[in-house]
């Protein structure tokens, strides 16, 4: 009988699932959001029940669709890293999860460095010490919340949390592990040092697996939930941009992906860590291969927030909608207005969290779709100056695009543009499940290796060439955003 594999993507904003035949075929996907709230200045916080509610959703979703519920063998999951939920011994969380674009644990990092120098963090975890990922998070748990703090079994994140509630064993990957910042990478092991900083015991904190491993079977519980009848095993996922690698066949060294989602993310497949890079590190979910990324932390937020706050529609009640926004923005002129992408600061090339978004040249001839003009390109513009940093570092082999903005003709042509270079852009965005999808294969024995899913599952794909009519003005322009991203620099410093 021909196999089943779910591939779901955990986000920020939202979840979803694929559903594909052991021989590629993609029969069916669904899609389930949820909010994220900010409490206050610098605080982001999700309800960890709704991502389980969400993956429920999508996974009954995609099985009633395709009539699978006893021909599905495996599930792997793809996931947003960094976010920290505490729970009770029962998996109850505690109090909502703090999200990885949460600032709130500056304190803390500050104390972190001071003790043991900043470097100690990424050379350990991969990633520059940081106050929003799961490390500080705990720490700030212990100064500010006690009661929660003493009452917590486990501190879990996304991964560790579904595999709890899928099969009683809370197992993260070890390309999710390094964003958590409580784990040495290059062991596979968590940090003592940074345990005893935050205050925790190893025991409290999921178990650590490759991605592809087998977690364990999905409990009659979870099954009956999802709407599964068959004998399915979870299999162990990857961080969400490692998974969209995998996904997109980007799978030698120096191929590129630029993943748009509520994060923008330009990620590189290396044959060997380069801690002196000073971009982030993590094991690949290809085996013996490296990772090595810049996020671009707010990058699809920019657009949402300018639809919830300025390009708003009839009686200002409803957002325009993207497509909208997308066609008006063509039509205004490059560079008008310049945008800086920089809501929860900036790490790369410019290291200041203390920068803020700002729009650089309105005058009382510019609407809203001039600013989203501009948010679309400023986002182009900070991305393609970390390209030319992984230029300098790796060298460019492939570059691919996927996810949200790949949706958007302007979008994916200012990328090809402003690089001045062609994007490869598989036609499904959704690479992320795809790639979990893939391990799921792996995990299960569909497939004797992740390269070889990728053949099965990979999607077709098209190229966007750049209009080198544009070249030289998009040069000036992105010229122009260094130097006033330099100078926005100077002021938030004052």
């Amino acid at each position: 009988m021909n196999k089943y594999l779910i591939g779901t993507d955990i986000g920020t904003t939202g979840t979803k699932s694929m559903l594909f035949s052991e021989d590629g075929e993609l029969l069916s996907h669904a899609y389930a959001a949820y909010s994220m709230r900010t409490p206050a200045l610098d605080r982001c916080e999700q309800d960890a029940e709704d991502w389980w509610r969400a993956v429920v959703e999508t996974v009954r979703t995609v099985v009633k669709e395709a009539d699978a519920a006893d021909k599905v063998a495996a599930i792997s999951l793809s996931l947003q890293g960094g976010t920290l939920v505490p729970v009770d011994a029962k998996l109850r969380p505690l109090r909502p999860a703090i999200v990885w674009s949460d600032n709130r644990c500056a304190t803390q990092a500050k104390a972190f460095a001071e003790r043991f120098g900043a470097f100690y963090m990424y050379e350990k975890t991969g990633w520059r010490l940081s106050g929003g990922l799961n490390a500080m998070q705990i720490a700030w748990l212990r100064e500010n919340e006690p009661a929660v703090f003493s009452a917590t079994d486990k501190f879990l994140s996304v991964p560790d949390y579904i595999s709890a509630k899928m099969t009683g064993r809370a197992a993260v990957d070890i390309s999710d592990v390094g964003i958590n910042q409580l784990a040495d990478i290059r062991a596979s092991a968590y940090d003592s040092t940074i345990l005893d900083f935050v205050g925790i015991r190893e025991q409290q904190l999921g178990e650590i697996v490759s991605s592809g491993d087998v977690i364990g079977r999905l409990t009659g519980e979870a099954k009956t939930e999802l709407g599964l009848t068959g004998d399915v095993v979870l299999c162990a996922g990857a961080h969400d941009q490692y998974a969209a690698l995998l996904g997109a066949g980007v799978t030698e060294a120096g191929d590129v992906l630029i993943g748009t989602g509520t994060a923008w993310v330009v990620t590189a497949m290396t044959d060997q860590p380069n801690f002196e890079s000073g971009f982030a590190q993590s094991v690949s979910a290809m085996p013996g291969k490296w990772g090595s990324l810049v996020s671009l932390s707010t990058g699809g937020l920019c657009l949402d927030w300018l639809r919830g706050s300025i390009a708003l529609g009839a009686g200002e009640a409803e957002k325009i909608p993207y497509h909208i926004l997308n066609e008006q923005a063509a039509r205004r002129t490059a560079g008008s207005v310049m945008f800086f992408p920089y809501f929860s600061g900036t790490t790369y090339p410019i290291h200041d969290e203390r920068m803020k978004a700002s729009f650089v040249g309105l005058d009382l001839s510019h609407d809203r779709y001039d600013m989203a003009r501009a948010v679309i390109e400023g986002v182009t513009f900070q991305t393609v100056w970390t390209l030319e940093a992984f230029e300098r570092q790796y060298g460019i082999g492939q570059l691919k695009m996927s996810g949200g903005a790949t949706k958007s003709a302007l979008w994916t042509q200012l990328v090809a543009d402003i690089a001045g270079r062609p994007v490869s852009i598989p036609a499904t965005p959704d690479m992320a499940c795809v790639g979990a999808a893939i391990l799921a294969g792996v995990g299960c024995g569909v497939f004797a290796s992740p390269r070889e899913g990728y053949e099965k599952l990979a999607v077709n794909e098209y190229t966007v060439a750049p209009n080198l009519q544009n070249a030289a003005k998009y040069e000036a322009l992105l010229s122009q955003y260094k130097e006033r991203a330099q100078a926005l620099s100077a002021v938030y410093a004052l």
